[in-house]
């Protein structure tokens, strides 16, 4: 029977997992308890072991991929199975949208003040933003330097602020 071997949420705190080393290559025969590839996460080292007997027709991620969960990173099979099709482009779509979102996370952690020293030089022209403008502005293809100045903001840019200069 065809199985997707996919990263599953282990905890409740896991969104992503290194696939660090395979433990077979496409076209091995794998058995129930066998090791597929060796998984590091933030808290455990541990291999992902097979449930199923069969071959391993496709492995979708290189050693030391991070990967999201949710991500398939192999298909086993039988003799006369092939992978399904799309597979590989339904991972990219969950890439993308993790690391979106991992971005965005870390926006209001990783901004800088407008002004930064004891001169109030700019660094960079970067300003600080809430996750949310930053979102509402890429989608608007706005830059968040021009909107704070063109507002007037003096702390933080908020997806208010966004609106309000849509609004101009």
């Amino acid at each position: 029977m065809p199985e997707l071997c996919i990263i599953e949420k282990w905890a409740e705190n896991l969104d992503e997992a290194t696939v660090s080393a395979w433990l077979v290559s496409e076209g091995d025969e794998v058995t129930p308890g066998d090791g597929l590839c060796e998984i590091i996460t933030d808290k455990a080292s541990f291999e992902y072991e097979i449930e199923f007997e069969g071959t391993v027709k496709a492995i979708y991620c290189p050693p030391n991929s991070t990967v999201p969960v949710g991500y398939v990173i192999a298909f086993i099979g039988g003799p006369h199975d092939e992978p399904p099709a799309g597979v590989a482009e339904e991972n990219a779509a969950l890439l993308e949208k993790h690391r979106a979102e991992a971005e965005a996370e870390l926006d209001l952690e990783l901004d800088l003040p407008a002004t930064v020293g004891r001169r109030g030089a700019r660094r960079g022209g970067r300003v600080r933003a809430t996750p949310a403008a930053r979102r509402l502005a890429r989608e608007k293809d706005l830059v968040i330097e021009e909107v704070a100045q063109a507002l007037d903001v003096q702390g933080v840019v908020s997806e208010d602020d966004i609106r309000r200069y849509l609004e101009q």
